[in-house]
């Protein structure tokens, strides 16, 4: 079901570069018109259509996370974005290369109002491109990433818009005008669902802290009951919800966090949350009684295509969260499959739910392998990283027969799929899963 839901956004993305080029050629010239006035014209076009898709991407839509993963969207997201970029940047040439006299346009003081809306967005985006191409050096909050990200965004958006609006005479071709206001209608759509909707609902859904309790140092659960409404009852165990702690649903400052717990008929939530000094830090801080506001379910790691097939699970740290989901489910329903659990951390006090593993081991067929990577005096157990001889020493023969969940680092999920890719299991029995800036 999903290769098939993959199979349709990749037509539907293939048509938005497709459509804008075939309305290109298909075009009236004006007198005197080149090959760079024709590079311009369809690589400016692309360029639009790819900006609105990468707009609509990170915008929540289930279809696509649900369908798709959110890992796949936001890389999606990514490669779509560095994309259009490079089609502004041939526009932006070829436009120079129509006649010597456009080289004036890039003189944003004696340039005309088109000119200037596209200096603006094109600088965004390229500070827009750099930005996220160096995120990962340099470091930033969370929530200060996505308060960026957004505003440089939406300047591409307006700045690009304006840009078209100003050249006049693309709005006044009628089949221009007509691709041009579908690519609007989507825009506005997605982006008061979002921004608007999205919140409205979770402002009319909100939910109660009726726990916090402590894993370990550096780790809490938070758990939430449904404040006159059912809540979420109907999710995939595995999947996350966005989290907002305050007075109200609106703004940045959220996080995604992974349902921890199973599906419950009263709809009660559990989110087990590792304190990364971000705003991640503040669920520790949570009292009984607070207000938080979720917007859920949201993903597609969750184990629902071969229901045959045992599950091998392989978490660091936290990653742990939506393992337990699954586990949780899986207990409940007294599934008959056999499981296996690796699962990393620094040290035996970092494990987390060890008792609960313990006891799950006696109610499924389920076998938990524990590693830490700096063990003290007394640990026992594996020690290092899940590599390919852990793997190897640990699972059956059978393995193949297996699918596989991993979650934790973004190293961590490469190296099992590398070693996993080694002891010849097939990709497509491989899932992994990490959050982003989304």
């Amino acid at each position: 079901m999903r290769s098939m839901i993959r199979q349709a956004w990749a037509v539907a993305y293939f048509a938005v570069v497709l459509i804008p080029l075939g309305l290109a050629l298909g075009s009236d010239r004006p007198a005197g018109a080149n090959a760079a006035y024709e590079v311009s014209l369809a690589s400016g076009l692309v360029a639009l259509s790819l900006l609105v898709v990468t707009w609509v991407l990170p915008k929540r839509v289930r279809a696509l996370s649900n369908g798709l993963g959110i890992d796949v969207v936001m890389r999606v997201h990514r490669l779509v974005g560095i994309t259009t970029l490079g089609f502004v940047l041939t526009h932006v040439v070829a436009v120079m290369m129509i006649r010597p006299g456009n080289l004036a346009l890039l003189d944003v003081r004696v340039a005309p109002g088109r000119a200037r809306a596209a200096f603006v967005a094109t600088l965004a985006m390229l500070l827009l491109v750099v930005l996220a191409l160096l995120r990962r050096w340099i470091g930033p909050r969370y929530e200060a990433w996505r308060g960026v990200h957004v505003v440089l965004g939406t300047t591409v958006l307006v700045g690009s818009s304006l840009h078209v609006l100003l050249l006049k005479h693309l709005v006044l071709t009628p089949l221009f005008s007509k691709w041009f206001a579908f690519l609007a209608a989507v825009v506005l759509f997605v982006t008061l669902r979002r921004w608007v909707w999205r919140p409205m609902r979770a402002l009319l859904h909100p939910y109660l802290v009726s726990e916090v309790r402590r894993e370990s140092p550096t780790v809490s659960t938070v758990v939430l009951e449904a404040w006159g409404h059912r809540g979420l009852s109907r999710f995939q165990p595995g999947q996350f919800a966005y989290v907002r702690f305050g007075a109200t649903p609106f703004g940045f400052e959220e996080h995604p966090f992974t349902i921890a717990s199973p599906p419950r008929r009263r709809g009660e939530l559990e989110f087990t949350v590792k304190d990364l000094g971000d705003y991640s830090s503040s669920a520790g801080d949570l009292a009984v009684g607070d207000r938080v506001w979720v917007d859920g379910p949201h993903g597609a790691f969750t184990p629902v295509e071969h229901a045959d097939r045992g599950l091998v699970m392989v978490a660091a740290g936290v990653g742990i969260t939506p393992m337990m989901s699954v586990l949780r489910h899986l207990a409940s329903v007294a599934d008959e499959r056999e499981h296996w659990l690796f699962v990393a951390a620094p040290s035996e006090q970092e494990l987390l739910f060890r008792e609960e593993l313990a006891a799950m081991t006696r109610r499924i067929r389920l076998r938990v392998v524990e590693v830490v990577t700096r063990p003290q005096e007394g640990w026992h157990g594996p020690t290092g990283r899940i590599d390919v001889d852990l793997l190897d020493r640990h699972l059956p023969e059978n393995h193949h027969d297996f699918d596989y969940y991993l979650c934790g680092p973004p190293q961590m999920a490469r190296d099992v799929t590398d070693a996993l890719s080694e002891l010849g299991v097939d990709s497509r029995q491989v899932h992994d899963e990490t959050f982003d800036a989304v």
